[in-house]
Formats: C-alpha cells, sequence, structure tokens
C-alpha cells in the first residue's frame, strides 16, 4: 500500500515536469558581418533548466523566441543568454516572444541559455 502511493506520486511529479514544457529558440549566425551569409537553426530549450552544450550556441548573432510546446504561451516565457554554460555572470539581452536578443553583427558563443515562463 505504501509503494502504491509513494509510486503514484513520483509518477505526478514526473507528469508535472514533463509538461513543464520547452522554449522554441531560433539561432541565427551572420558570417562575414551584418546581414551577410545568415544561417539560423532552432533549438528546443527546456523551460526552467540551464541548457548548454548544442553546437548551435558557438556561433550566434541574435536569438529569437518563436514558440513553445505543451500548450505554454510563449508570451509568457522569456530566455536569457549566458557567456558562462551554468547561466551565471555576464549574460546579453533577455528574449522574449517580441524583442530578439542581438548579440553582435558577427558571432559570440553563448555558454548556455535560461528560459523561463511566469505561467
Amino acid at each position: 500500500m505504501q509503494f502504491t502511493s509513494v509510486f503514484a506520486s513520483v509518477m505526478a511529479l514526473a507528469g508535472m515536469a514533463a509538461a513543464a514544457g520547452d522554449a522554441l529558440v531560433k539561432v541565427e549566425r551572420s558570417h562575414g558581418g551584418a546581414g551577410n551569409d545568415i544561417t539560423s537553426t532552432t533549438i528546443v530549450v527546456p523551460l526552467g533548466e540551464v541548457f548548454k552544450g548544442d553546437p548551435a550556441l558557438e556561433a550566434v548573432s541574435t536569438l529569437y523566441l518563436v514558440g513553445a510546446t505543451n500548450h505554454v504561451d510563449m508570451n509568457t516565457i522569456t530566455c536569457t543568454p549566458y557567456q558562462s554554460d551554468d547561466a551565471t555572470g555576464t549574460h546579453g539581452l533577455a528574449f522574449d516572444s517580441k524583442t530578439p536578443s542581438r548579440l553582435s553583427t558577427n558571432t559570440v558563443v553563448v555558454g548556455s541559455i535560461l528560459c523561463e515562463t511566469t505561467s
């Protein structure tokens, strides 16, 4: 009986974590100066977790919030890019669904991104 209630609690917490959702972030790279040879990719950033290690973060010009998963309203999400890989210290301007974070006319390395929601 006790195992059943503990198991149910663990499963409920796992379900809540899975339901938290993700931010869909477009990473834009401008090679060779402002607006030249622009390429982009979209990465999936878990909400409330430090995101790091994706090769797309090795060359970044601008970051855009372009969507969200699990029925999270993307208008409630704000993301902050950091130079460090632990989301502390020096960082770029936060970005949301209305305002991108323009980091450089060329490219810079982003160590981590932290996206959070107010919902």
